[in-house]
Order: C-alpha cells, then structure tokens, then sequence
C-alpha cells in the first residue's frame, strides 16, 4: 500500500480503468489505475469504507458469467482524470468523512496545474468529482489538516 502523498511531484502518464458490465444497467467504475512516472501503475480501489492505494498491474477483460463481464480501456475519452494527462500532481490532501462518531478516510483530493480533481469512496463505488456537489454526502466530508 502506498499513501497520497508518494503521488505528489509524479507525473500522470496514463489512465487505465476497468468497468462492470451487467445486464442493460450503465457500466459501474471497478476499479481505476495511474501510470505515474517512477511509480508505475497506482490501482485505486473500494475496500470496506476507505480508498486502497496500491502499486499494481491491470488486470484484463474477464467474464462473471451470470454477474456480467468486466471490460479494461486505456485513456477513455471524457473520463474525468484523462484530462491531467502529461500534468505533474502538485499536491494531495486525504479527505475524511465525519459524522458524530464517525471519522474515517473516504478519499483524495489531487491537485494538478490543469485543475483539482476528488476521487472518493462513496457506498463502495469510486467516484470522481472536478467541483460538482455530490448532494447530501457533501456536509460530512473534510480536507484533513496538512
């Protein structure tokens, strides 16, 4: 495991992502990679309720028979980390979910020349957020003090 802040100073070099295909329902966001320079690919995953950093391949296409099948794609078009693309990642800040006695790491906050981007843990799903509101959530999460 490697924390947020092994990312800054890296530059981003390519995007991979995997998606769950079921049935006629939109892909879901399994799993996310960035290739950084002097790291190599940085898988971003969903354990339990905080985001795993981790230095790892891709794995492939695969199928899950009655549960759908999984695709892997490079660099999509449109896919919100795509454009930080060649950007070196100038800062990192944890953001933590808090509510009574709930406190827990939920996410990163990644600052690039081109712009701020938020990848999150949200109900197991990673979620990519430029400056959208993500509706009720939102009241309960925090930067961590640097």
């Amino acid at each position: 495991m490697i924390n947020g802040e092994d990312l800054v100073g890296r530059r981003l070099q390519k995007v991979t992502t995997s998606w769950h295909h079921y049935q006629e329902t939109e892909p879901s966001l399994l799993h996310m990679w960035l290739h950084m320079d002097g790291l190599g690919p940085v898988r971003f995953h969903t354990p339990g309720d905080g985001l795993s950093l981790e230095i790892d391949q891709p794995h492939g296409p695969y199928d899950m028979d009655e549960y759908g099948h999984t695709t892997v794609e490079d660099d999509l078009p449109g896919f919100p980390m795509t454009r930080f693309i060649g950007q070196q990642i100038l800062s990192v800040r944890e953001i933590r979910y808090q509510d009574g006695n709930y406190d827990f790491a939920i996410g990163i906050t990644a600052q690039f020349p081109g712009g701020t981007i938020r990848v999150l843990n949200l109900a197991d799903e990673i979620v990519l957020a430029h400056d959208q509101h993500l509706g009720p959530v939102e009241v309960h999460l925090r930067i961590a003090d640097a």
